[in-house]
């Protein structure tokens, strides 16, 4: 079986990219491994509300709570094991954005029922731009590490875009035109063969992650020849790169404008990542899928919550269907029925102790939730329409 790996620093869109390759090739029995590094569960439900890979029908494995480079690299290993003997068409496996892509290489290798086939690493151009001027700053932090013979994100990074053969661009949409040219030719010195495309939004025809440019193993273990034995060994560890995670769940409401405020001016360079579902006390019908990558932040509409929908404002529920929903949120919670803040936080411990603190604070009070029991209102600066997750 051919296997496509997406690679990818955080929040780079591996998991949009992902998504709209199953849509464009449901008819295909493709196996799917997807692997998110928090405890919380984020990249998994979203394929998995595709529709198109079960774990049900043998084609879908999540992987959470570590990366499959380091510890849950055994996990990893298992999965492969067990697809080896399926009919799969083709096994795409979709990175956390902590994953060095040397371990995963070796565990390919290790079993002839696998061949290795496109390595695409997404890059974020606006996080490229904003955290590492282009490029000019990646650089001299590579040096920098390499002088005091440390490693850091950066080296993570870099080593993504190396092992490369398709590199993605995304996001160029949010960025000056005139910032391009430097961040090809930075991306072109880190890795002169590979092919450098613009993606937005992930649309990219699906031949070109299953049927693109294929890796050279031997070329990929020449990247790593030079490392010593025990460096390799620890190349897979997020912890090495200060890489963590804190996974916040509170059913309370958010307040939309201390979430606007935070996010608009307390967002440390050591908060690479926040991701999950969330919900405002001014939008309390809409279950929101919350993603920010560096100093970017998205707000999209996921779906609605049962609970407001079980009020059936319209009228447009048959009262077997109310009745259904209404079962279903016996168990929910008595004031806030199946709403619920999940949300993971990656970065830095430091940064990321510091965000998770002043995050709390944007949970409303209980004079706040009583107002929002009475249908109060609460100013609300997001915008109004928002984009709806495909």
């Amino acid at each position: 079986m051919r296997v496509t790996l997406i690679s990818g620093f955080l929040g780079s869109g591996k998991t949009t990219l992902l998504r709209r390759l199953l849509r464009e090739c449901k008819d295909r029995r493709l196996g799917v491994l997807v692997n998110d590094m928090a405890e919380l569960e984020v990249d998994g439900d979203l394929v998995r509300s595709t529709k198109t890979v079960s774990e049900a029908g043998g084609t879908l494995v999540s992987l959470h709570a570590g990366s499959i480079s380091g510890d849950r690299r055994q996990a990893f290993a298992q999965a492969l094991d067990r697809w080896s003997g399926e009919a799969l068409e083709h096994v795409v496996i979709e990175t956390s954005g902590s994953t060095h892509p040397w371990p995963l290489i070796e565990e390919l290798r290790l079993r002839p029922a696998y061949s290795l086939g496109t390595f695409a690493t997404l890059v974020d151009a606006r996080a490229f731009v904003e955290d590492y001027g282009g490029g000019r700053l990646l650089f001299e932090q590579l040096i920098e590490n390499e002088q005091s013979g440390r490693r850091s994100t950066a080296n993570l990074m870099a080593e993504q875009v190396q092992f490369a053969t398709l590199i993605l661009l995304t996001k160029t949409d949010r960025i000056d035109p005139d910032h391009l040219p430097l961040i090809r030719k930075c991306l072109e010195i880190l890795n002169p063969t590979a092919e450098v495309e613009i993606v937005q939004h992930g649309r990219l025809p699906c031949a070109r992650l299953l049927e693109g440019p294929v890796l050279d193993a031997s070329k990929a273990a020449a990247l790593m020849g030079d490392c010593p034995v025990d460096r390799l060994q620890e190349l897979g560890d997020a912890d090495g790169y200060d890489l963590s995670s804190t996974v916040i769940c509170d059913p309370r409401p958010l307040h939309p404008q201390r979430l606007w405020t935070l996010f608009r001016t307390r967002l440390g360079l050591g908060v690479h990542r926040s991701k999950g579902f969330i919900w405002m006390a001014s939008r309390d019908e809409q279950v929101l899928l919350w993603n920010q990558a560096a100093g970017g932040i998205d707000l999209e509409l996921l779906a609605y919550w049962r609970a407001a929908v079980a009020k059936d404002p319209l009228g447009k529920l048959l009262p077997e269907e109310r009745a259904a929903l209404q079962e279903q949120l016996q168990a929910a919670h008595p004031r806030f029925g199946d709403r619920l803040n999940e949300l993971t936080i990656i970065g830095t411990l430091h940064d990321r102790e510091r965000f998770v603190r002043e995050f709390q604070d944007c949970f409303c009070t209980e004079a706040e939730i009583r107002q929002w029991e009475k249908g109060g209102s609460f100013d609300d600066p997001w915008p109004k329409k928002l984009r709806q997750v495909e």
